[in-house]
């Protein structure tokens, strides 16, 4: 016998305020932190669960608001029985776009922490602690 399930209910306590487009609802946000490149950076994956009824159509790309912050869908999968899915998550810099627009227009002008000038391909972002400096290639290669 089946029944009739208030999935609304799973995210009453903890869920958050997701909204894509014209569509709105709930959802629990994860960040785990991880520690990547020998224990140098920390990086953190951010995963959105949600109702596959209302989110499970966003592909690669889509913007989503979540909690009032800006993201970019990376990967969308159904979990269990398929009444929720699980989205990857890609935070965009602030203000660098509006969920309703094409997410597919952003690019390097939208990191708001990084100033490029005379950039060139093979060129590398390094940080010196406080500012992220582009620094041509060593090898003068192309990349």
């Amino acid at each position: 016998m089946a029944f009739s399930e208030d999935l609304g209910v799973f995210l009453a306590d903890f869920g958050v305020s997701v909204t894509a487009g014209a569509i709105s609802g709930s959802g629990l946000l994860d960040m785990p932190g991880q520690l990547v490149a020998d224990g140098m950076v920390i990086t953190t994956d951010y995963t959105l669960r949600c109702e596959a009824a209302k989110f499970g159509g966003l592909i690669y790309g889509a913007e989503v608001a979540v909690d009032g912050v800006n993201y970019q869908v990376r990967e969308n999968r159904l979990i269990d029985d398929g009444k929720f899915c699980e989205i990857t998550l890609l935070k965009v810099a602030p203000d660098s776009s509006a969920v309703g627009q094409d997410p597919r227009t952003f690019g390097l002008a939208d990191l708001t922490d990084v100033q490029i000038t005379g950039a060139a391909q093979g060129d590398v972002l390094i940080n010196d602690g406080s500012n992220w400096i582009n620094t041509p290639r060593v090898d003068g290669g192309e990349a």
